[in-house]
């Protein structure tokens, strides 16, 4: 049997027919693919785009509010109603606008406040969106701080020299200049090109400058080239370069000017929630430091006189005044008099001023004879001490050269600060007695004076090892209601 050309010819367009159609049909499925996949690709790069954007409205929060503590670094709460923990928040939403001023997107801020104990520490949490992707939020969380005037191990605004006994980690600044003869593990500044050092005759020398040196290899007068910034000998790999860590010089002046308002601000807090000690007719007070959060506070009725013209500082009669009266709430025991302090404390944070009235005179000393020191050395124990004058170490002070260990050292742990005058000890001859000389000293912490400052002298009178070691801690965590310097600064960031 035939089969017709007629026949054929059909089946034939019957099938190509069908291949269009399957053709037609499996490229519709990959249009549609296509196009699917290429909406929901769009839909990703808008979230990824919407996801960036929130992430810098997150941050353009946490910028903003920098600027509200440098402006008033204890607004904590955005002028609103402070909300209270745990959350601290929010605060908001802001509007964030974009360079043609258009809204683009919103931020929430959860502001944490520092804790009473001395912390600068501010924790701020902002939370950003864009408009149109109110879903897709970025969180950001940081925290800054503004450093404490303990950032530096020691601090001076008059000229300074360190012996070839001393040894100090953490940096050291002046405001004037910096004889260094010991040994620095730490940055040494000065905000002078060169000065006269009183110390040694002959031409100006660097703003920090050493005299470990043999005449003729030590660096006096290589200012006088007229290199600024300077070019001081390079001691590296020298076994007997006193700048381990470098030196700097001219940097900015750290001033003294602004403790004054502190002071005042500091009366009023003390006030309100510390404790105020009043002027006495007699000598002063002695403060014993407790590790049951308590101190006991005496009247000092008389000192001994003086010795190679200056006082030596030793109390000869006391009567008590307050007996294991416990730490104020905000940690601030204003004395308005002379005052002795010793003890030692566990867990406690507390700054003693002694500041009579006016408090812009400079006649109030405070008096370190035994050990001031910590329990715990991870920051939970900090001691603040600020004098209207001077801080000094008495004459019949510890650091014997015979007994225990802690017989022959005495050991101040804490925050120094002599508003007006110096810290140290003063000058005491071989007729004062034994105790004119003295074996060893640490301070563990920071000390700052006005006036040059010393411990130490040419003919053996003084603490003969010197040992001053920065506590880490003080710098965004000093004693409570400590001074500060400078601006809120960004100590760690991180995305949530």
């Amino acid at each position: 049997m035939k089969t017709s050309k007629f026949t054929t010819t059909n089946r034939q367009k019957g099938t190509m027919l069908i291949v269009v159609l399957v053709a037609t049909g499996i490229f519709l499925v990959m249009l549609m693919g296509s196009v699917s996949l290429g909406v929901l690709q769009q839909k990703l790069n808008i979230k990824k785009v919407s996801s960036a954007q929130a992430l810098h409205i997150a941050e353009a929060g946490v910028n903003y509010y920098r600027w509200v503590l440098y402006h008033d670094n204890e607004e904590y709460c955005n002028k609103e109603i402070c909300l209270p923990a745990p959350d601290y928040g929010p605060y908001g939403p802001y509007e964030y606008k974009d360079s043609n001023d258009n809204i683009a997107g919103y931020y929430e801020l959860y502001i944490t406040p520092p804790p009473p104990n001395g912390s600068t520490i501010v924790n701020i949490k902002s939370i950003g969106w864009v408009i149109g992707n109110e879903n897709i939020k970025r969180s950001i969380e940081v925290q800054c701080g503004i450093p404490s005037w303990s950032a530096y191990s020691g601090l001076s605004n008059a000229e300074v020299r360190y012996g070839a006994g001393s040894e100090v980690w953490g940096r050291i600044h002046s405001n004037t200049g910096i004889r260094f003869d010991g040994i620095a593990h730490n940055l040494v500044t000065s905000s002078v090109l060169d000065y006269d050092d009183p110390d040694h005759a002959g031409p100006d020398e660097y703003g920090v400058h050493t005299h470990v040196y043999t005449v003729g290899v030590y660096d006096t007068d290589e200012v006088s080239d007229g290199s600024n910034p300077p070019n001081p000998p390079d001691y590296s790999g020298d076994p007997n370069n006193p700048f381990l860590a470098g030196r700097q010089f001219p940097v900015p002046v750290v001033s003294f000017d602004l403790l004054t308002d502190y002071v005042n601000d500091t009366l009023a807090k003390a006030q309100s929630n510390g404790l105020v000690i009043p002027n006495t007719n007699q000598e002063g007070y002695h403060i014993i430091l407790n590790t049951d959060d308590t101190i006991d506070i005496y009247e000092v009725t008389n000192e001994t006189g003086k010795c190679s013209g200056n006082y030596t500082h030793k109390i000869s009669s006391e009567i008590p005044y307050l007996i294991a009266e416990p730490t104020p709430a905000n940690g601030i025991i204003f004395v308005k008099d002379k005052v002795w302090i010793e003890g030692k404390i566990d867990g406690n944070r507390i700054t003693i001023l002694a500041f009579e009235d006016p408090i812009s005179g400079s006649k109030t000393d405070i008096i370190i004879n035994n050990d001031i020191e910590y329990t715990n050395y991870d920051g939970t124990d900090a001691i603040g001490l600020i004098a209207q004058r001077n801080i000094l170490i008495g004459l019949y002070s510890e650091g014997d050269f015979a007994g225990t260990a802690d017989q022959q050292e005495l050991r101040i742990d804490g925050a120094l600060i002599a508003k007006e005058g110096k810290w140290g000890r003063d000058y005491f001859g071989p007729s004062c007695g034994a105790t004119w000389t003295r074996n060893n000293l640490t301070i563990y912490g920071t000390r700052a004076s006005k006036l040059r400052s010393g411990v130490s002298y040419s003919d053996g009178s003084g603490y003969q090892n010197r040992d001053y070691i920065y506590d880490n801690n003080l710098t965004f965590a000093p004693p409570p209601h400590y001074p500060t310097t400078g601006e809120y600064t960004f100590i760690s960031w991180k995305e949530e």
